[in-house]
């Protein structure tokens, strides 16, 4: 009988043992799969590309929130391109945080604050207080000095007066197309006027330093072109005969 009690007392150690070497790996399975379906729920916000506003309006409908009521955006940033996103996140805050992270300077940064931070930081509320998308510093400084109206005189030598008439038609063209591309890129300035001096056979030009780089370049390319044709024009005479005859 005691024999008997003996073995039956191993048999109950031997499970206890089974049970406690288990349980810690049910334990990290049970882990495991807690995390998995923590990554599951989140539901994935997608952004198929455009500018801030389109940008708010798409996590407004993503989150059910009103974040375009609160935006605060500059003129500087309101043409930005934002590329597409995929972003797994059950808070727009997690998407805002994301593109910051990008560290693009076109982009600018979004500073942001959700209701109720003072009281409770990790509050439950995706709704915010305060959204307001910021320049870059360097970008805006860029920006001001590129807008400041500079004037300057572009010699015109080289360039017959005939031609005067069709430079001034391409320069006129020329700002229509870089009115056209500034308005697309909210980085950049362009604009300005010019005025022939025949006398001194010298074009002034005032506005921003795009707009003068402009109106250089087109001179320059009239002036060679000016200059090709002079050279055409010299390589069909006839060449001089003895005594000077042709």
């Amino acid at each position: 009988m005691k024999l008997r009690c003996k073995g039956f007392g191993l048999v109950l150690a031997s499970i206890s043992v089974l049970v406690v070497a288990v349980q810690p790996v049910q334990a990290q399975q049970t882990n495991e799969t807690n995390h998995v379906n923590h990554t599951e729920k989140k539901k994935v916000f997608v952004f198929e590309g455009g500018n801030p506003i389109d940008f708010i309006v798409a996590l407004d409908k993503h989150f059910r929130t009103r974040l375009v009521q609160i935006l605060t955006l500059p003129e500087t940033l309101s043409r930005a391109q934002v590329p597409k996103l995929r972003v797994p996140a059950d808070d727009p805050r997690e998407v805002l945080s994301l593109y910051n992270r990008l560290q693009s300077p076109t982009l600018g940064q979004w500073r942001f604050e959700h209701e109720g931070a003072a009281q409770n930081p990790a509050g439950p509320s995706t709704n915010m207080s305060v959204l307001m998308l910021v320049p870059d510093k360097a970008v805006v400084a860029g920006k001001l000095e590129r807008s400041v109206t500079k004037v300057k005189g572009v010699a015109l030598a080289g360039v017959p007066e005939a031609k005067w008439e069709a430079l001034a038609q391409n320069i006129n063209e020329g700002a229509k197309y870089g009115a056209e591309a500034a308005a697309n890129d909210s980085a950049t300035v362009f604009g300005g006027s010019f005025r022939f001096q025949r006398e001194s056979k010298v074009l002034i030009v005032s506005g921003s330093e795009a707009y003068l780089e402009m109106v250089e370049s087109l001179v320059s390319a009239h002036r060679m072109n000016a200059e090709f044709e002079a050279k055409a024009v010299s390589g069909l005479k006839p060449a001089a005969g003895p005594g000077g005859e042709r």
